[in-house]
């Protein structure tokens, strides 16, 4: 029968494993004197639990204290170790002052808290990107033991490491910012010089033009054609189209709504519900579906064949797209689909909806700040990117009518 391996009743080996959605703390088995790798008590059942980490677990007065051990094979030195200094500790022959180093917080607990509280307070998505950010790439980069020793020279090195696995400038830069967010919480700041940061070239957002749209819609159902325009009105992004219900479309004020849906697990990006305003032609478009639909307030207002989110939209985009014939021919997916054999094409997808919608919007003079509140974006640089492909129609005709028109004739 195994048992929990405790050092002079003080320090116990414990592991964090995977149970479902949760991370909690575990009793490491014991068998014939020996640590048994990757073996935890769980209910009273020895499980096999390869995941996680291992920490040494012990108490100072009725305060419970627990460090992180990188590796199974330093876990019992490491717990003979603790338990010296607790037992040392209880007998006066140490200060608690001596201990002041083992209080620091380690990078991996530090990596371990901040990965709890992602997943606590974002989307699932969000946790995925930051766990792989820092479990993985920072965790195998960062050589020291404590999260408050890093340096510039420590970042820097994160980002060699980066480079090193084939990953571009703007992913680079992307996964500073989480490592430097981790950082800020433990009071270390400004970490990188200005010209430390990846330089990436910030792309124009593509937008569909007025040929491509008309001959979208050309080609479109009647259905199609009401999600093109909603798509092109409204500026959703593909998971809000998806679990837009319709008591979301507001029909006496032309408005539509992004709301959470919890029945389907659905926050809104940035945990914001906002209001767009949209064409009359639209609000009619949508009074005649839901008509035909006989549909209820808490139904989808674009299901699919079951009634139930429609994972598949992107996929509509690029069938419509193949049937107007404007399929570049040149595409290949990373399944090795050819776009000129099928709806594969890149250059059609839902996003570019979005796209279209914000430079448009900003072509016709709609102000930046407002634009920002429709978009939904919490910061305004995230909205300020599509200004770069505008070039409001006063500025054209100020080009047309200048002197270096003369010479382009």
């Amino acid at each position: 029968m195994g048992r929990t391996r405790q050092y002079a009743g003080r320090v116990n080996v414990i592991k964090r494993i995977k149970i479902g959605d949760r991370w909690p703390f575990a009793a490491v088995v014991e068998k014939n004197g020996k640590l048994v790798r990757d073996h935890v008590w769980v209910a009273g059942k020895d499980e096999h639990h390869s995941e996680g980490r291992y920490y040494l677990e012990w108490y100072e007065g009725n305060r419970r204290r627990r460090q992180a051990v990188p590796d199974f094979a330093e876990v019992i030195e490491a717990a003979r170790r603790k338990s010296i200094e607790v037992n040392a500790l209880r007998a006066g022959i140490i200060e608690p002052e001596q201990q002041i180093e083992e209080h620091r917080l380690s990078i991996g607990q530090a990596i371990d808290e901040y990965l709890d509280f992602i997943k606590a307070h974002r989307k699932k998505r969000t946790h995925l990107t930051y766990r792989y950010t820092l479990d993985t790439l920072l965790r195998g980069s960062y050589r020291k033991t404590f999260v408050d020793q890093v340096t510039r020279e420590d970042i820097l090195e994160f980002m060699t490491d980066c480079y090193k696995l084939g990953l571009g400038k703007r992913t680079v830069y992307d996964k500073l910012v989480v490592v430097l967010q981790l950082f800020k919480r433990h009071g270390k700041t400004n970490l990188l010089k200005p010209g430390d940061w990846p330089d990436y070239v910030e792309a124009i957002r593509p937008i569909y033009e007025s040929e491509e749209l008309e001959a979208l819609l050309k080609a479109a159902t009647e259905r199609e054609a009401t999600l093109i325009k909603f798509l092109l009105c409204s500026g959703f992004r593909d998971q809000e189209l998806r679990f837009v219900q319709w008591r979301d479309v507001d029909f006496r004020n032309n408005v539509v709504r992004v709301t959470a849906k919890g029945q389907w697990g659905f926050t809104p990006k940035n945990w914001e519900e906002r209001s767009v305003p949209v064409p009359a032609g639209l609000m009619e478009r949508l009074r005649k579906l839901k008509s035909r639909s006989d549909a209820g307030p808490n139904q989808l207002v674009f299901p699919n064949s079951r009634g139930n989110p429609d994972s598949e939209m992107d996929t509509i985009i690029k069938k419509v797209a193949e049937r107007a014939e404007l399929n570049c021919g040149r595409c290949v997916t990373e399944h090795g689909n050819k776009c000129a054999t099928g709806p594969y094409c890149q250059n059609y997808f839902l996003h570019k909806f979005r796209h279209t919608f914000a430079t448009e919007h900003l072509r016709c003079g709609i102000d930046i700040r407002t634009l920002q509140g429709w978009m939904g974006h919490r910061d305004i640089k995230s909205t300020m990117v599509y200004l770069k492909g505008v070039q409001s129609k006063d500025a054209l005709a100020k080009v047309n009518a200048g002197t270096l028109a003369g010479y382009a004739s």
